[in-house]
């Protein structure tokens, strides 16, 4: 099993995503063409039920309210995105280039994402608190996916003495700011800044 495999298999364990079950996957589905196309705060569970072609009934069975849609509907596509850039990893050699790759990749992705794209345009007094005060309970998560491709790279190559979560959680709030505050020389929209900031502020400081 590869190191990215270990890793996308102990984030799985946190996000437990009903398998086979078409109607749950309808309703994702719908609820994120809906936000892409007018946002949370404009979207109702009502119109992700008529858009799924489902009950609304139905749509409130597999998720109590929009919160646990929107939820769902960000950590599917974290997961997703997660599963293209392990594959992209495979061409690059080396434990701590796969990870500051994999930096890379994250942050200049996130922000090209359709559905970020639109929640900073039409619902920025809404992500602001769900980015912030509310988003460590879903980042746990990740934090745990990143610690765990830390320790794997600890058993091939020599990496700082700072504790896996601690280096995980650095990242994470690093991507957190720069994905929230865009502006400014490191921007998420160049890859070559993002980039220059793996290589010149996190190698240094991983590799210790």
């Amino acid at each position: 099993m590869s190191r990215n495999t270990a890793a996308s298999n102990a984030f799985l364990q946190g996000i437990q995503l009903p398998e086979g079950d078409k109607t749950y996957v309808k309703i994702l589905d719908a609820g994120l063409e809906l936000f892409i196309e007018f946002g949370l705060r404009r979207t109702t569970m009502e119109d992700v039920a008529s858009r799924a072609g489902v009950g609304r009934a139905t749509a409130y069975r597999r998720f109590g309210d929009k919160d646990q849609l929107i939820h769902a509907v960000i950590l599917r596509e974290a997961k997703q995105e997660l599963d293209r850039i392990e594959q992209d990893l495979k061409q690059v050699e080396g434990g701590l280039n796969k990870l500051l790759e994999s930096f890379v990749l994250a942050v200049t992705r996130a922000h090209a994402h359709p559905l970020w794209r639109r929640l900073q345009t039409s619902d920025t007094e809404i992500i602001l608190p769900f980015f912030t005060q509310g988003l460590w309970k879903m980042m746990a998560f990740f934090r745990m996916y990143l610690a765990t491709m830390l320790e794997l790279v600890k058993k091939e190559e020599t990496i700082s003495d700072l504790s896996t979560e601690f280096l995980a959680e650095l990242m994470l709030r690093l991507m957190q700011s720069m994905l929230l505050s865009p502006e400014g020389v490191m921007n998420p929209s160049d890859e070559a800044s993002v980039r220059k900031v793996a290589e010149q502020c996190l190698r240094p400081l991983m590799a210790g």
